[in-house]
């Protein structure tokens, strides 16, 4: 990659060339204490050294030293950033701030951005900058759903991402910046206008961790990416980022409890369907329990009494059937009336009124709802979730473990040690589950924030439940939650997060649901649903009383298994991601493409061949509908699909 570096006065600029992209007026923030006294300061980023491939800057303050290295490798920009404290105290680190006054890229008037959140279940989508993101008025919703140190402005022009955005548009160019290992910090991406200019910030949150005398730190890496074709900056990226782990090459398939039972599941409901699955002859690799089992969220050795025979006769009957057994648990929360609560309140995060962090709010597990916030580096709770995880691996022999709310152990809060900081209190808490369950069971994170979850988990949720309806009007317009739980924005976040996959972790769409009853889906929107799974080739979970299914279920559930081996070892693009908040045309090498009407009314759809659909689709090209085994007409610059319904989609092999 080519840079230009002038350095005025007062200010840097750095133009990356081929493509175009130029940042100027950088400047640093600083924010920490250090004998109870707290300091915020911002100056103009002062350049110490200027060479063909490097930048040095050097701030250096009465207390700490920030050193920030730009470097130009072959396809992206470096930055590298330490920090050492000079003084002879401890020093409480807040957040480090680097601001671009002037985002610009030539050619471009109307640019677009891409919003990625916080964790699994937080809004994703693109966006113009004239739109504005909706933010919650319910704080149960923003800690439950977002990251409560990185909240929307909710005002025009301001758009707030973690880990990564991009920024560009169709007819000039596109830029990725993101953050890079060791991912030890939550690094949030900033982008608004300012009288029509695009300033960014690029925020290190070190959530007050403590560093001690002259010891130096290393901050999360920011990589600045530029390219013509937004999804190759999106897979450089990707590369650059991916999992140390070696990730499985088997797609795991599997049956889950949630999506008919809730929290209602009981050992006769899981007999009942094991039953189901011998009867039809048929079994899938994982066969998972979730919530439901236990006496209170915490106390995850205490089972119900809807689980009369416990649950390692149940793990040994899913064995003995040629299926792993799962199992769902919350390992980082507890809620108000579990025994760990009540006995050992000194276990949780503490506010600085010396109260337990609140976590969220989820009503089916009690009236008032409220859960709490554990300290992954207290030593006794340690070896409290080494016991529970010993327990449920080695002693019920469950294969598979489903950690949910995840997102607890990163909440900022006074902890046992505070010289971690929160994203390094998630990945202690994985790793002590890892170290305990071993290298053989499969981990799939859940509510989990994205950055600190790469290593440590098999599989990821990439968005929020799936529903058996597709919109929650009410929860969406009365409460202002983006996140709205349902089918609709579900199928949102699979799509625009459909590249991580095979690069992070194995992508976790959720659960599909097949029955033609006791749901509020529509055939179109359950195959739309179903065509999502399919295209974008992440883990397979069917979520019914497999009772329900009828005989052309069964037919269905085999066709979805040969299409996913496809898709799942192949890439997939969203072609249109910048330009739609749910992408409507999907690519995936394996030589299949969707293409989705999610507007609340029929549509002809006309789709014009350019960018990426050129180079894979002419005129001689031939499209068949996966389910309808009819042919798609191609024309030398469109496709004609006809009258699509609403929420329906197709699915088509390309020839």
């Amino acid at each position: 990659m080519e840079w230009i570096v002038s350095k005025g006065r007062k200010e840097l600029k750095i133009q990356l060339k081929k493509p175009d992209v130029l940042f100027e007026n950088w400047k640093i923030q600083y924010i920490y204490s250090i004998q109870n006294k707290s300091i915020h300061r911002i100056q103009s980023l002062p350049v110490t050294a200027i060479g063909k491939k490097k930048i040095t800057c050097i701030i250096n303050d009465d207390n700490l030293r920030i050193t920030i290295v730009l470097s130009n490798e072959e396809e992206h920009i470096a930055i590298k950033y330490t920090i050492d404290n000079l003084s002879d105290e401890d020093l409480i680190l807040d957040k480090i701030i680097t601001s671009i006054g002037r985002f610009f890229i030539p050619k471009t008037e109307n640019y677009n951005v891409f919003k990625n959140g916080y964790q699994s279940w937080s809004l994703t989508r693109s966006y113009s900058f004239d739109e504005k993101e909706m933010a919650s008025w319910l704080p149960c919703m923003n800690v439950l759903q977002d990251n409560p140190r990185n909240l929307p402005s909710g005002q025009q022009g301001s758009f707030n991402s973690t880990m990564f955005t991009a920024i560009g548009s169709e007819n000039s160019s596109f830029c990725v910046i993101g953050q890079g290992r060791p991912f030890n910090q939550y690094v949030y991406i900033n982008a608004f206008t300012n009288n029509n200019t695009i300033q960014l910030d690029f925020i290190h949150d070190f959530c007050n961790m403590i560093v001690s005398p002259s010891l130096k730190i290393r901050a999360d890496l920011i990589y600045l990416i530029s390219n013509k074709n937004i999804n190759e900056a999106f897979d450089r990226y990707f590369a650059l980022t991916k999992s140390q782990t070696p990730l499985r090459r088997k797609l795991p398939k599997g049956w889950c409890s949630w999506y008919y039972y809730y929290t209602k599941i009981d050992e006769k409901s899981i007999y009942h369907n094991l039953d189901v699955l011998k009867s039809k002859a048929k079994r899938f690799d994982v066969f998972q329990i979730d919530d439901g089992y236990q006496t209170a969220v915490g106390d995850w050795l205490s089972i119900n009494n809807k689980f009369p025979g416990g649950l390692a006769s149940i793990a040994r009957k899913v064995r003995t059937m040629g299926m792993i057994p799962g199992i769902w648990l919350a390992p980082f929360i507890a809620s108000r009336k579990s025994m760990l609560y009540q006995h050992h309140p000194d276990w949780f995060l503490h506010d600085s009124d010396g109260k337990p962090v609140n976590a969220g709010w989820n009503p089916n597990w009690d009236i008032f709802g409220y859960f709490y916030a554990l300290d992954t580096t207290h030593p006794e709770f340690q070896e409290y979730i080494k016991g529970v995880i010993n327990t449920f691996v080695h002693e019920w022999g469950f294969g598979y473990l489903k950690l949910d709310f995840v997102y607890a152990a990163s909440l900022c809060g006074k902890a046992y040690d505070m010289s971690l900081t929160s994203a390094q209190r998630l990945k202690l808490g994985y790793t002590l589950i890892r170290d305990i369950a071993g290298d053989r069971v499969f981990i799939l994170g859940c509510g989990a924030p994205l950055s600190a979850s790469i290593d440590h988990v098999d599989g990821m949720r990439i968005g929020p439940d799936v529903a058996p309806y597709w919109m929650a009007r009410y929860r969406y317009y009365i409460t202002r939650d983006p996140h709205a739980l349902c089918t609709k924005f579900a199928i949102r976040s699979i799509l625009n997060r459909s590249q991580m996959h095979r690069y992070l972790w194995l992508n976790d769409p959720d659960c599909i649901m097949l029955r033609q009853t006791e749901t509020k889906l529509s055939k179109e929107e359950r195959m739309t649903l179903i065509n999502a799974v399919i295209i974008t080739g992440g883990m397979y979970f069917i979520s019914d009383n497999l009772s329900l299914l009828k005989s052309d279920d069964w037919k269905l559930i085999n066709s979805i298994d040969e299409l996913i081996k496809i898709c799942s070892l192949e890439k997939s693009y969203p072609v249109d991601i910048m330009e739609n908040e749910m992408p409507e045309i999907i690519y995936n090498t394996g030589g299949y493409i969707a293409f989705f009407n999610f507007s609340d009314g029929s549509k002809k759809k006309i789709v014009q061949l350019k960018g990426l659909l050129k180079e894979v689709i002419s005129p001689t090209s031939k499209l068949i509908d996966v389910w309808g085994n009819r042919e798609i007409y191609v024309y030398s610059d469109h496709i004609d699909l006809g009258e699509l319904k609403p929420h329906e989609s197709i699915l088509c092999k390309i020839k």
